[in-house]
């Protein structure tokens, strides 16, 4: 974690922060088997993507002249676990700042405990564009806990909401 404070990108977490409310998870899921979780399976114009480097992988489409689009992706955790969930899941937040364009920083939105779990909802901003991401870690049995990350752009604010529905919606597979 002195890795974690010490990231100038990352502003100190508060101590409460606010809690979302969640939406009532969908039934349809994607499974990964690999990381033991369950992403729920969103309907148009999300679509479902060759996973790699990840285990599961859902894109919204480019819109035209933008590169930016939002995924949602799971994996087993690329960092060491942490004892505590909170604590693996800021972690993977920092890490997932390695997906977004350089010198992108954070603002944290919401951390919460959910059922198997930890879920983080944070905005990066990026010179003049932001994103709204979540990380969701679980422990899905498996040698590593698994990662439910999703990053959605500001070009594409509409599907914002679609962020709560997957944190609403990921759980441990079983």
């Amino acid at each position: 974690m002195e890795a974690f404070h010490a990231d100038p990108r990352l502003p100190e977490v508060p101590g409460k922060p606010k809690k979302a409310v969640l939406p009532k998870p969908g039934r349809r899921v994607l499974a990964d088997k690999r990381s033991g979780v369950a992403v729920p399976l969103l309907g148009r114009p999300w679509k479902r993507h060759r996973g790699a480097p990840f285990t599961s992988k859902q894109v919204l489409p480019k819109l035209r002249g933008r590169a930016e689009r939002g995924m949602i992706v799971s994996c087993p955790v690329p960092i060491e676990a942490q004892k505590n969930p909170r604590d693996t899941a800021l972690l993977a937040a920092r890490w997932t700042l390695n997906l977004h364009p350089k010198g992108a920083t954070v603002r944290w939105l919401t951390s919460q405990r959910v059922k198997g779990g930890w879920a983080t909802i944070y905005q990066v901003k990026y010179g003049k564009r932001s994103s709204v991401a979540a990380v969701v870690v679980l422990d899905g049995g498996m040698a590593k806990p698994g990662l439910v990350f999703a990053s959605i752009p500001d070009t594409q604010r509409k599907r914002w909401r679609d962020i709560y529905r997957v944190v609403s919606g990921a759980r441990v597979l079983g």
